[in-house]
Protein backbone atom coordinates (compact mmCIF):
# COMPACT_ATOMS: atom_id res chain seq x y z
CA UNK A 1 0.00 0.00 0.00
CA UNK A 2 3.01 2.46 1.13
CA UNK A 3 4.44 1.79 -2.57
CA UNK A 4 1.61 2.37 -4.48
CA UNK A 5 0.81 5.44 -2.84
CA UNK A 6 4.63 6.85 -3.28
CA UNK A 7 4.42 5.93 -6.96
CA UNK A 8 0.88 7.61 -7.37
CA UNK A 9 2.64 11.10 -5.66
CA UNK A 10 5.03 10.40 -7.53
CA UNK A 11 3.33 10.21 -11.51
CA UNK A 12 0.89 13.26 -9.84
CA UNK A 13 4.67 15.41 -8.88
CA UNK A 14 5.82 14.28 -12.40
CA UNK A 15 2.98 15.02 -14.63
CA UNK A 16 2.90 19.07 -12.93
CA UNK A 17 6.76 19.43 -13.55
CA UNK A 18 5.82 18.56 -17.18
CA UNK A 19 3.04 20.85 -17.32
CA UNK A 20 4.23 23.94 -15.73
CA UNK A 21 7.82 23.39 -17.90
CA UNK A 22 6.07 22.63 -21.54
CA UNK A 23 3.41 24.39 -23.59
CA UNK A 24 1.43 27.26 -22.37
CA UNK A 25 -1.00 26.63 -24.97
CA UNK A 26 -1.79 23.22 -25.63
CA UNK A 27 -1.63 22.20 -28.97
CA UNK A 28 -3.04 19.23 -30.77
CA UNK A 29 0.03 18.18 -32.48
CA UNK A 30 2.29 18.31 -29.59
CA UNK A 31 5.34 16.39 -28.73
CA UNK A 32 8.58 16.78 -25.78
CA UNK A 33 9.75 20.54 -25.72
CA UNK A 34 13.45 20.53 -26.97
CA UNK A 35 14.51 23.09 -25.37
CA UNK A 36 16.10 27.32 -25.33
CA UNK A 37 17.81 26.84 -28.96
CA UNK A 38 16.70 30.41 -30.36
CA UNK A 39 20.11 30.99 -30.98
CA UNK A 40 19.86 33.61 -28.22
CA UNK A 41 22.49 34.70 -26.17
CA UNK A 42 23.29 31.81 -23.48
CA UNK A 43 21.79 30.16 -25.82
CA UNK A 44 22.32 26.87 -28.93
CA UNK A 45 20.32 26.53 -32.12
CA UNK A 46 18.90 24.05 -33.84
CA UNK A 47 22.77 22.47 -34.30
CA UNK A 48 22.64 22.03 -30.74
CA UNK A 49 21.09 18.48 -31.52
CA UNK A 50 21.29 18.08 -35.03
CA UNK A 51 25.11 18.07 -36.43
CA UNK A 52 23.76 20.82 -38.88
CA UNK A 53 26.00 23.53 -40.37
CA UNK A 54 24.93 26.83 -39.34
CA UNK A 55 24.33 30.03 -41.91
CA UNK A 56 26.52 27.64 -44.32
CA UNK A 57 24.65 29.54 -47.21
CA UNK A 58 22.13 32.04 -48.30
CA UNK A 59 18.11 30.34 -48.90
CA UNK A 60 15.18 31.14 -49.66
CA UNK A 61 14.22 32.34 -46.51
CA UNK A 62 11.97 35.15 -44.94
CA UNK A 63 11.98 36.18 -41.39
CA UNK A 64 10.14 39.46 -40.83
CA UNK A 65 8.23 41.70 -38.36
CA UNK A 66 4.67 42.89 -39.39
CA UNK A 67 5.20 44.96 -42.82
CA UNK A 68 9.03 45.61 -42.41
CA UNK A 69 8.09 48.02 -39.63
CA UNK A 70 11.37 48.53 -36.99
CA UNK A 71 9.24 49.79 -34.37
CA UNK A 72 6.77 48.78 -31.87
CA UNK A 73 4.21 50.63 -29.61
CA UNK A 74 3.45 49.54 -26.21
CA UNK A 75 0.88 47.36 -25.45
CA UNK A 76 0.23 46.35 -29.58
CA UNK A 77 0.36 43.04 -31.10
CA UNK A 78 2.11 42.57 -34.10
CA UNK A 79 2.55 39.77 -36.96
CA UNK A 80 5.81 37.83 -37.38
CA UNK A 81 6.38 35.70 -40.40
CA UNK A 82 8.50 32.92 -41.42
CA UNK A 83 8.50 31.51 -44.49
CA UNK A 84 11.76 29.29 -46.15
CA UNK A 85 11.88 27.40 -49.32
CA UNK A 86 14.16 24.40 -50.16
CA UNK A 87 13.25 22.13 -53.11
CA UNK A 88 13.51 18.20 -52.04
CA UNK A 89 13.18 18.46 -48.32
CA UNK A 90 10.22 17.68 -46.25
CA UNK A 91 10.56 18.91 -42.53
CA UNK A 92 11.10 21.99 -41.61
CA UNK A 93 10.85 23.48 -37.92
CA UNK A 94 12.05 26.95 -35.90
CA UNK A 95 12.11 28.61 -32.14
CA UNK A 96 11.91 32.13 -31.41
CA UNK A 97 12.57 33.86 -28.52
CA UNK A 98 11.99 37.83 -28.22
CA UNK A 99 14.34 39.57 -25.17
CA UNK A 100 15.51 42.86 -24.23
CA UNK A 101 18.63 44.76 -24.17
CA UNK A 102 19.31 42.65 -20.33
CA UNK A 103 19.13 39.43 -22.57
CA UNK A 104 15.11 38.92 -20.77
CA UNK A 105 12.12 37.91 -22.16
CA UNK A 106 10.06 40.86 -22.88
CA UNK A 107 6.04 40.85 -24.59
CA UNK A 108 4.26 37.90 -24.91
CA UNK A 109 3.86 34.84 -27.99
CA UNK A 110 0.43 33.99 -28.81
CA UNK A 111 -0.53 31.77 -32.23
CA UNK A 112 -2.55 31.77 -34.70
CA UNK A 113 -2.65 27.92 -36.00
CA UNK A 114 -2.41 25.75 -33.20
CA UNK A 115 -1.56 22.66 -35.43
CA UNK A 116 1.98 24.26 -36.33
CA UNK A 117 2.66 26.52 -33.58
CA UNK A 118 2.74 26.07 -30.41
CA UNK A 119 4.44 28.76 -27.24
CA UNK A 120 6.39 27.57 -24.03
CA UNK A 121 8.47 28.48 -21.13
CA UNK A 122 12.02 27.20 -19.86
CA UNK A 123 14.49 28.96 -17.89
CA UNK A 124 12.33 31.51 -17.32
CA UNK A 125 12.41 32.54 -21.34
CA UNK A 126 9.53 32.55 -23.34
CA UNK A 127 9.44 30.96 -26.75
CA UNK A 128 7.06 30.04 -29.82
CA UNK A 129 8.18 27.19 -32.02
CA UNK A 130 6.73 24.57 -34.54
CA UNK A 131 4.63 21.58 -33.55
CA UNK A 132 4.96 18.33 -35.12
CA UNK A 133 2.61 18.72 -37.55
CA UNK A 134 3.72 22.37 -38.30
CA UNK A 135 7.08 20.12 -39.57
CA UNK A 136 5.75 18.46 -42.25
CA UNK A 137 5.71 20.40 -45.30
CA UNK A 138 7.36 19.46 -49.01
CA UNK A 139 9.65 21.96 -50.24
CA UNK A 140 8.50 25.11 -48.33
CA UNK A 141 7.45 26.06 -45.08
CA UNK A 142 5.24 28.99 -43.45
CA UNK A 143 4.51 30.46 -39.85
CA UNK A 144 2.87 33.29 -38.61
CA UNK A 145 2.21 34.41 -34.64
CA UNK A 146 1.71 37.55 -32.61
CA UNK A 147 3.99 39.28 -30.29
CA UNK A 148 2.57 41.44 -28.15
CA UNK A 149 4.45 44.34 -26.90
CA UNK A 150 5.02 45.49 -23.45
CA UNK A 151 2.98 47.75 -21.44
CA UNK A 152 5.84 49.97 -20.63
CA UNK A 153 9.00 51.07 -22.59
CA UNK A 154 11.41 48.27 -23.06
CA UNK A 155 13.71 50.21 -25.61
CA UNK A 156 15.42 47.91 -28.01
CA UNK A 157 14.16 44.36 -28.37
CA UNK A 158 15.65 41.56 -30.54
CA UNK A 159 13.47 38.54 -31.66
CA UNK A 160 15.91 35.76 -32.37
CA UNK A 161 15.15 32.62 -34.46
CA UNK A 162 16.82 29.73 -35.21
CA UNK A 163 15.45 27.06 -38.21
CA UNK A 164 16.37 24.03 -38.81
CA UNK A 165 16.04 22.45 -42.62
CA UNK A 166 15.88 18.28 -42.51
CA UNK A 167 16.49 15.84 -44.85
CA UNK A 168 13.94 13.85 -42.98
CA UNK A 169 16.41 10.41 -42.61
CA UNK A 170 15.41 10.47 -38.97
CA UNK A 171 18.90 10.92 -37.92
CA UNK A 172 20.43 13.81 -36.69
CA UNK A 173 22.79 14.33 -39.15
CA UNK A 174 22.58 16.02 -43.12
CA UNK A 175 20.65 18.95 -42.34
CA UNK A 176 20.92 22.89 -42.23
CA UNK A 177 20.51 25.47 -39.43
CA UNK A 178 19.80 29.11 -40.47
CA UNK A 179 19.66 31.61 -37.93
CA UNK A 180 18.20 35.53 -38.12
CA UNK A 181 17.54 38.90 -35.27
CA UNK A 182 14.40 40.98 -35.86
CA UNK A 183 15.84 44.09 -34.35
CA UNK A 184 12.68 46.40 -33.28
CA UNK A 185 12.45 49.55 -31.49
CA UNK A 186 9.91 51.56 -29.05
CA UNK A 187 8.32 54.31 -31.22
CA UNK A 188 8.37 56.69 -28.20
CA UNK A 189 10.52 60.06 -28.21
CA UNK A 190 11.67 61.86 -25.65
CA UNK A 191 8.98 60.37 -23.66
CA UNK A 192 6.40 60.85 -25.70
CA UNK A 193 4.97 58.57 -28.11
CA UNK A 194 5.28 58.99 -31.85
CA UNK A 195 1.49 59.27 -32.66
CA UNK A 196 2.15 59.60 -36.62
CA UNK A 197 3.39 56.11 -37.41
CA UNK A 198 -0.05 54.62 -38.48
CA UNK A 199 -2.17 57.72 -39.00
CA UNK A 200 -2.28 57.65 -42.15
CA UNK A 201 -1.79 53.95 -42.93
CA UNK A 202 -3.69 51.88 -45.14
CA UNK A 203 -5.46 49.64 -43.14
CA UNK A 204 -5.58 46.08 -44.48
CA UNK A 205 -7.39 42.91 -42.98
CA UNK A 206 -6.95 40.07 -42.31
CA UNK A 207 -2.82 40.17 -43.41
CA UNK A 208 -3.32 36.20 -43.19
CA UNK A 209 -5.69 35.64 -45.79
CA UNK A 210 -6.71 32.40 -47.92
CA UNK A 211 -8.98 34.07 -50.80
CA UNK A 212 -9.72 37.63 -49.97
CA UNK A 213 -9.05 40.24 -47.61
CA UNK A 214 -10.21 44.19 -46.98
CA UNK A 215 -8.35 47.17 -47.70
CA UNK A 216 -9.32 50.34 -45.55
CA UNK A 217 -7.93 53.17 -47.28
CA UNK A 218 -6.20 56.55 -46.06
CA UNK A 219 -9.28 58.79 -45.60
CA UNK A 220 -7.78 62.05 -46.78
CA UNK A 221 -7.70 60.25 -50.09
CA UNK A 222 -11.75 59.68 -49.80
CA UNK A 223 -13.68 59.92 -53.14
CA UNK A 224 -10.16 59.91 -55.24
CA UNK A 225 -9.27 56.70 -57.16
CA UNK A 226 -6.82 54.29 -55.25
CA UNK A 227 -4.90 51.11 -56.73
CA UNK A 228 -5.09 48.07 -55.43
CA UNK A 229 -1.96 45.70 -56.62
CA UNK A 230 -1.21 42.44 -55.32
CA UNK A 231 2.52 40.99 -55.97
CA UNK A 232 4.91 37.85 -55.53
CA UNK A 233 7.67 38.88 -53.03
CA UNK A 234 10.40 38.32 -55.36
CA UNK A 235 7.91 41.30 -57.48
CA UNK A 236 6.00 39.41 -60.06
CA UNK A 237 3.00 41.10 -60.63
CA UNK A 238 -0.38 38.79 -60.04
CA UNK A 239 -3.53 41.14 -60.37
CA UNK A 240 -4.48 44.79 -59.82
CA UNK A 241 -7.69 46.76 -59.28
CA UNK A 242 -9.00 50.46 -59.03
CA UNK A 243 -11.43 52.24 -57.12
CA UNK A 244 -12.96 55.64 -55.53
CA UNK A 245 -14.62 53.68 -52.58
CA UNK A 246 -13.56 54.62 -49.02
CA UNK A 247 -12.82 50.52 -48.31
CA UNK A 248 -12.15 47.44 -50.98
CA UNK A 249 -12.64 43.55 -50.91
CA UNK A 250 -10.02 42.33 -52.77
CA UNK A 251 -10.85 38.52 -54.20
CA UNK A 252 -8.33 36.40 -55.45
CA UNK A 253 -9.40 35.44 -58.64
CA UNK A 254 -6.20 32.65 -59.32
CA UNK A 255 -4.91 29.86 -56.94
CA UNK A 256 -1.99 31.41 -55.38
CA UNK A 257 0.68 29.05 -52.94
CA UNK A 258 0.89 29.38 -49.38
CA UNK A 259 3.50 32.42 -48.79
CA UNK A 260 4.50 35.85 -48.15
CA UNK A 261 2.88 38.75 -50.93
CA UNK A 262 3.34 42.40 -51.27
CA UNK A 263 -0.36 44.50 -51.67
CA UNK A 264 0.93 47.96 -53.29
CA UNK A 265 -1.67 50.78 -52.52
CA UNK A 266 -1.49 53.88 -55.21
CA UNK A 267 -3.05 57.36 -54.17
CA UNK A 268 -2.98 60.18 -56.16
CA UNK A 269 0.39 61.37 -54.71
CA UNK A 270 1.34 58.36 -52.13
CA UNK A 271 1.95 54.68 -52.80
CA UNK A 272 2.06 51.90 -49.48
CA UNK A 273 3.35 48.67 -49.31
CA UNK A 274 2.01 46.13 -47.22
CA UNK A 275 2.94 42.45 -46.82
CA UNK A 276 0.24 39.72 -46.87
CA UNK A 277 0.63 36.07 -46.03
CA UNK A 278 -1.23 33.81 -47.76
CA UNK A 279 -2.43 30.49 -45.99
Amino acid sequence: MKNKLSITIFSIISMLILISATNNVQSPCDSPIVGDHSGAPGETTCSGCHSAPVNPNVPDLHFEFENGSTQYQLDSSYLVHIRIKRAGHSKFGFVCSALDTTNTSVGTFSLINVSNTRTYTLGGRRYVSHTPCGADSQDSATWTYKWKAPSINKGKVKIYMSMLVANHDEALTGDTTYTRVLQINNSTISGIENQTLNTYQTKVFPTVFLNSYTVEFNPIFNNQIKAVSLYEINGKFIQKNSTKESSYKQEIVKALDAGIYLLRIEYPNRIENIKLIKQ
